[in-house]
């Protein structure tokens, strides 16, 4: 994840999960519920 961070020159990185709490896996990093995206408009 650090190598796709730096060579993609990416501020943070988002790993989408079917679980159901958002927690941090590093700096700038972190798992996200997929239902955040599902309930999210647009």
């Amino acid at each position: 994840m650090r190598i796709a961070m730096n060579d993609l020159t990416l501020d943070a990185l988002y790993v989408v999960y079917p679980g159901n709490r958002r927690y941090p896996l590093a700096q700038n990093v972190q798992a996200v519920p997929l239902g955040d995206f599902a309930a999210a408009p647009g």
